[in-house]
C-alpha cells in the first residue's frame, strides 16, 4: 500500500509525487496557478485560506491550508511502507 499523508477534513496525498512544496503568496506561484489548466488543481483548503501549494510529478496542483514549512516537515514524518502516515495536525 502506497504511503499516503493525511491533510486533514478527509483529504491526502502520495508523498512519493510531490516535486515543490512553495508558499502560495509568491508571484511565480500564483503566475503558475493562473497558467494551470483548473482542472489538474485540488482545492484542498476547505474553505480555509490557501497557505502553500504541491506541486506533483504529474503537472497538477494541490492548494493546502498549512504553510509550506509544515507540509515538508509532514512529509519527512516517519511512517513505515505498510501504513498511512498519521494525521500531522
Amino acid at each position: 500500500m502506497t504511503n499516503m499523508l493525511l491533510l486533514g477534513q478527509g483529504g491526502a496525498i502520495n508523498p512519493a509525487r510531490v516535486v515543490l512544496v512553495a508558499s502560495a503568496k509568491s508571484t511565480p506561484i500564483k503566475r503558475l496557478l493562473q497558467a494551470t489548466d483548473p482542472d489538474r488543481i485540488f482545492d484542498l483548503t476547505y474553505g480555509y485560506p490557501r497557505e502553500a501549494v504541491i506541486l506533483f510529478d504529474n503537472g497538477c496542483l494541490a492548494l493546502v491550508s498549512r504553510t509550506p514549512g509544515e507540509v515538508v516537515g509532514a512529509l519527512h514524518q516517519p511512517g513505515g511502507n505498510d501504513e498511512p502516515a498519521p494525521p500531522w495536525w
